[in-house]
């Protein structure tokens, strides 16, 4: 089972792959405390909080094309585990369009479901960074989800 994920956002490419490709950017819409190795097999640190500290290595590193990441720690959500979190983007004119997926999932579970809405509002908050430099501050995102 695939999470798949369609848009465009009204913000250049560069600014949109940045929110991928960097620990910055990461924390900006989706993690607290990430770390970015940003190569192919390089290694990405997706901190939460205290209970929930993941990490995935790059496998597909194609600099402001794609990027994709399989999930190599995911305590305590095993069914994360082995997933594939990535991202296509494409210039148009000077906005971007983002293909973004989370695949490998073994099935359409409940954490699944969840995680397919979670996405969703995590992606408009990288869309409203992108486009307005909000940040949502962390403690509220998951309010949203």
């Amino acid at each position: 089972m695939d999470i798949e994920q369609e848009f465009v956002i009204a913000a250049p490419i560069e600014r949109v792959w940045a929110c991928f490709a960097t620990a910055d950017g990461l924390n900006a819409w989706w993690t607290n405390t990430a770390t970015a190795d940003p190569r192919l097999g390089g290694g990405y640190r997706f901190g939460f909080d205290a209970t929930h500290q993941w990490a995935g290595v790059v496998r597909v590193w194609l600099p402001q094309t794609a990027i994709e990441w399989e999930m190599t720690e995911t305590a305590p959500m095993p069914d994360w585990l082995g997933t594939r979190v990535g991202a296509r983007l494409t210039a148009e004119g000077a906005s971007t369009r983002l293909h973004f997926y989370h695949r490998g999932w073994s099935g359409a579970t409940q954490h699944m479901r969840i995680s397919a809405f979670c996405w969703a509002t995590y992606l408009r908050l990288l869309g409203r960074y992108c486009m307005t430099g909000e940040i949502v501050a962390y403690e509220r995102r998951n309010d949203l989800c």
